[in-house]
Order: C-alpha cells, then structure tokens, then sequence
C-alpha cells in the first residue's frame, strides 16, 4: 500500500488512463476520505457533489460521506424503487449542474449512495466531461441488468424534459436500508486441562524356573542366540521411543472462525477483499456463508465484505485466529 503525504492509500476504486481513484485515510484523523489522482480541472462546490477537502500537487482530496457506499455494488441486484429513485435525483443534479455550464458524464464507480442520496464524485475534472444524459442511461441499464420491466421504467425516465429548478416534490423517500453490525464475541475461557494419566506399565510375563522340571529338560540352545534376541529387542524398544519423543513441527493453518447471525433465519455471504501476505487464498473469492465456519491459511489480518440480502455490504477487517464473529442484523 503507498501513502502520499499523510494520506494512506488502500486500495484502487476506479482508474482510467487518465487518473486513478483510491479509497485512503487520513493518518492524522483516520477517517476515510477519497483520493483522486492526477486530477486537473476546477472542482465544483454544489448540492449532491461529494465536497472537496484539499487539493495537493497529486490530485484532489474528498470527503467520504459516513456511510455511503460507491454505487457499482449494486450492478444488476439494485431494488427497482432504488434504482429509479437514485435516477431521479441524478437526473435532478445533471440538470442542475448543466445550468452552471458544467457537463459531467456519471459512471458506477464515481458516484455514491446512501438510502436514496446520491453524490456525484470529481465533478470538474476534465476526464470525467461528456454527455450527462448518455452516461446516465447507461449507468441506469446497467444496475437494472436484464430485467425487462426495470428497463422500460428507466427509459420512461428520459421521456420528458428535466429543468435544474425542477426538483421532485417531496418524492416518496425510501426507508434506509437496515445496518449490519459485527460483533467478536470475547473468546471463552479454555478448557481446564485434562490430568495426564499415568504412564502404563509394560507388561511383563514372568517365568518361574521350577526347582525340578516335571520332564526331562531338553538341551539348552546355543548362548548367543538368546543373547541376539535380547538385543534385538532392546533396540526395538528404544526406536520406538525414540519415534513417539521426537519433536514434531506445528504446520501452520488453516484455522477456522465461526460466524453468526443475530437474530437467526437469515444468511450472509462472505468474499475475501484482502489478504495477508503469504496467504494463498485468492482476492475477490467467496469464503462461504454465515452461519458457519470459514477456514483461513494463515494468521493476519483479512479484509473482508460481508453481503446480506436488503442491506448495504459492509466491510470488516477480521484478524486471525479470532474467537466466534456475530454479525447482528439491525
């Protein structure tokens, strides 16, 4: 990861051959901003346009809005009402921003949402001009995937004319999504552990010499092969113990974490974002789904997204071995 003054830069959102937009965070503060390089241009200051924090000779530095999230999450699994309620309110800013002499062409990864706010992303960059009402039907087709009856609402979006002074009246607001919460449950004390037993014994078979044998005794065998069998067995005996002594290496993973739901009845889905390094376990994949268990290769700190559906994805960096994770549903 590369920092550039005191701004860490995580991970990539979007990037062009132009400029590139990364999630960061501010060392000083540590709250999470937005970071877009090789910016050029004048960035606006209007309604619906993610406001700008400070401009540095590599980009332009914005606010993340607490708890927006960037809107191509929902490619093809948006809610209809979201969809046409966030086309609405786009429509409504391009308008608006159109009035000032301003063109601004939206795309999935520039724009964020949260409920039925919307908040345009580097609107004055000079990569990001072009045809507005173009960019946003395509941007609008693609949240509605292939769903034939959300896509002729969309282009019923389009059939009049949008004025920037024409602000929908009190347009039906959609209820906010409810949250996820996840929650590490402290770790239970161990087990006490269980008495060592005592070691057993070797068995061992006793033959008593009779004073007088009940027969003729027959010729005793030749020395030295008693003697053979005797060593022999003492041999076999210390490699045995020589085998069940010997310090056996720990191999390291996988190690298993569990994760819940509260209340129950629902079902959460887990990708992985980011791994340690080392790891083996392939970035953008799907860990499972909670309830259950989850197996990491190895110890660190993962970064994963955690999806149930009707609720925004939400992000969560889960160190590992970890005790039982709950993820409460609100």
């Amino acid at each position: 990861m590369e920092t550039l003054g005191p701004y860490w830069l995580r991970r990539i959102l979007f990037q062009s051959d132009a400029l590139t937009l990364y999630e960061a965070q501010d060392t000083r503060t540590g709250l999470p901003v937005l970071f877009l390089r090789n910016a050029h241009g004048t960035p606006l200051e209007s309604d619906g346009v993610v406001p700008l924090l400070e401009r540095v000779p590599e980009g332009w530095v914005l606010e993340w809005p607490r708890g927006a999230v960037p809107l191509v999450s929902y490619l093809g699994v948006a809610d209809p009402d979201r969809i046409l309620a966030w086309g609405e309110e786009m429509l409504r800013l391009l308008a608006l921003l159109k009035a000032q002499g301003v063109d601004y062409a939206p795309r999935p990864e520039l724009v964020l949402v949260k409920g039925r706010r919307v908040w345009l992303l580097g609107v004055g960059a000079e990569a990001f001009k072009g045809d507005g009402a173009e960019a946003l039907k395509a941007l609008l087709r693609a949240l509605a995937g292939p769903r034939e009856e959300v896509l002729k609402q969309v282009e019923a979006l389009f059939a009049r004319p949008w004025e920037a002074s024409e602000a929908p009246k009190e347009p039906q607001r959609l209820p906010e999504k409810p949250q996820v919460e996840v929650v590490e449950e402290p770790s239970l004390p161990p087990p006490p552990p269980e008495p060592d037993l005592p070691a057993s014994r070797p068995r061992v078979i006793r033959i008593e010499e009779r004073e007088e044998p009940p027969f003729e005794p027959l010729s005793p065998p030749p020395r030295g092969r008693g003697r053979l069998w005797l060593l022999g067995g003492l041999l076999a005996l210390l490699l045995l113990g020589a085998v069940l002594l010997w310090p056996k290496g720990k191999a390291e993973g996988p190690y298993r974490v569990e994760f819940r739901l509260d209340p129950p009845g629902a079902t959460a889905e887990l990708f992985l974002l980011e791994a340690p390094k080392g790891s083996k376990m392939a970035k953008g994949s799907a860990l499972g789904r909670a309830p259950g268990w989850v197996e990491f290769d190895r110890k660190g700190v993962y970064r994963i997204r955690i999806r149930v559906a009707g609720r925004d994805p939400v992000d969560y960096l889960l160190e590992v071995p970890s005790p039982p994770v709950t993820i409460k549903l609100k």
